[in-house]
């Protein structure tokens, strides 16, 4: 009997081991298949174009196919609730940018929880966005002269600003503006970054919060000038711009991050895994010099570091779309 229950007692440590070594061996096993990252936006915009280049150099430190899969549509709702969905085994694997903690404020029936559905990897890009004013419109060179000419000047009557659609970033920092600053102006929104853009550099509209690639063109042109930009520093590409909240206007601390992040369970051992194949192709210099060339920042940031941003970010989004009372259609 004694010797049975020995036996017993043998395999069942033996049993626990294997189970102890599993996560291991699987991260070491990870990845042995191809990687499909979804970008839930269609093909050709910023968010696509990160993803792309990070899908690039994954599948060459990985040693396995990378594909980008594009999933738009509902705020980018329609890919993450995919990905949200898909098996936790960091096969699927979502690129998104800030829309994903913003859209349960903005959309009455978010089918996924960002924080409880998803784990967050790490970023790949950051950038804020730059309060731009139209040449053609405005006469201010510096915020002081903005807010002087906005609130006071004649051009107060008639004002615009554009965005990329209701509910975007730009869009929801442009009413936060509004109301920091106790003025009035119509939201006119454009199919695109593209077209706002022109909207703005032609004069059709006064002001917009827009990334710098999209506004260096019409900069360097002086078409249009920059005022200040969101953040809690200021950026590398304009050190002589302050920020808003430098300025003494609070609720624009939030920069955009484009980011990786897997569905809930996926395996720690797994997770960073990627974070620090991520974070070493963030580093890498052809990389760097690509980001920078478009306005970003290089990400790579820890783990736990860019979970607790997600969760500042979700709460902050909250109370500026609760601030500006906007009402989900």
């Amino acid at each position: 009997m004694t010797s049975r229950l020995r036996a017993s007692a043998l395999k069942l440590l033996v049993l626990l081991g294997v189970c102890a070594q599993a996560p291991a061996a699987l991260a070491d096993a990870y990845p042995s298949r191809s990687i499909r990252i979804v970008v839930p936006y269609a093909a050709g915009g910023g968010a696509d174009a990160m993803a792309r280049l990070a899908a690039e150099r994954l599948q060459v430190h990985l040693k396995q196919p990378v594909v980008v899969d594009n999933r738009p549509g509902a705020g980018s709702v329609i890919g993450s609730d995919m990905v949200a969905k898909a098996r936790p085994d960091g096969y699927t694997l979502l690129f998104n940018i800030p829309a994903l903690v913003q859209a349960p404020a903005l959309q009455p029936s978010v089918p996924f929880d960002p924080v409880r559905d998803f784990v967050p990897i790490t970023t790949f890009v950051s950038a804020p966005v730059w309060l731009s004013v139209s040449a053609s419109r405005l006469k201010a060179a510096d915020f002081a002269a903005f807010k002087e000419e906005v609130q006071k000047g004649p051009a107060r009557h008639r004002l615009e600003y554009g965005s990329w659609g209701p509910g975007t970033t730009n869009h929801l920092y442009g009413e936060l503006l509004l109301k920091s600053l106790n003025i009035q102006a119509v939201h006119v929104p454009y199919k695109g970054s593209a077209p706002a853009m022109l909207a703005l550099a032609g004069g059709e509209t006064a002001f917009m919060l827009v990334d710098y690639i999209t506004l260096r063109p019409h900069v360097e042109s002086g078409s249009v000038r920059i005022m200040a930009s969101t953040g809690v520093r200021r950026h590398k590409l304009t050190p002589d711009v302050p920020t808003l909240a430098e300025l003494g206007y609070p609720g624009f601390e939030s920069v955009g991050w484009g980011a990786f992040f897997a569905p809930k369970d996926t395996p720690p051992d797994v997770v960073a895994k990627l974070q620090s194949v991520i974070a070493e192709i963030t580093r890498e210099p052809q990389v760097v010099e690509k980001m920078v060339s478009l306005g970003y920042e290089p990400g790579g940031k820890p783990q736990a570091e860019f979970a607790r941003e997600v969760h500042g970010d979700l709460e902050r989004w909250r109370r500026t779309i609760q601030t500006i009372g906007f009402k989900p259609n």
